[in-house]
């Protein structure tokens, strides 16, 4: 990076911040976790920026942004690999599990299946345990 590319993205960290709680608050995930790839992006977004073409700056800078904390969560948010539906289900169900409603509720607020809530539930419901946390027999 030049300098005035690390001036152009430190002047708009605050878009990385953003991002990073938005992201903190949906995936339920630490911000601390999630500043290294947003500032990644920032920094990508203000290497490609050209004024030239008239743009907003944050108007590219977000979503370069975005897209490398969804490369981030892609990569460490789960061990195993959920579908796109699942995990859209999951974000939107997180509302009504902590309400606390029944199964039999949550699948009908979401107008899916008992099953496929379910499936869901048991798919992204519960977070990776470190392998350093696990009880040994």
């Amino acid at each position: 990076m030049t300098s005035a590319q690390r001036a152009f993205a430190c002047e708009h960290l605050g878009l990385a911040h953003q991002q990073a709680h938005r992201f903190a608050r949906r995936w339920s995930m630490a911000v601390d976790d999630l500043l290294g790839p947003a500032y990644e992006g920032l920094c990508k977004g203000a290497v490609g920026f050209d004024p030239a073409l008239g743009h907003r700056p944050s108007s590219y800078l977000v979503p370069k942004v975005k897209g490398e904390l969804l490369h981030y969560l892609r990569d460490t948010g789960f061990s195993l690999r959920i579908s796109q539906r699942l995990r859209e289900l999951w974000i939107k169900a997180r509302r009504y599990v902590a309400q606390g409603l029944s199964d039999q509720q949550i699948a009908a607020q979401l107008d899916v299946p008992l099953e496929r809530w379910l499936d869901c539930r048991r798919a992204c419901g519960q977070r990776p345990v470190p392998l350093d946390e696990v009880e040994r027999d």
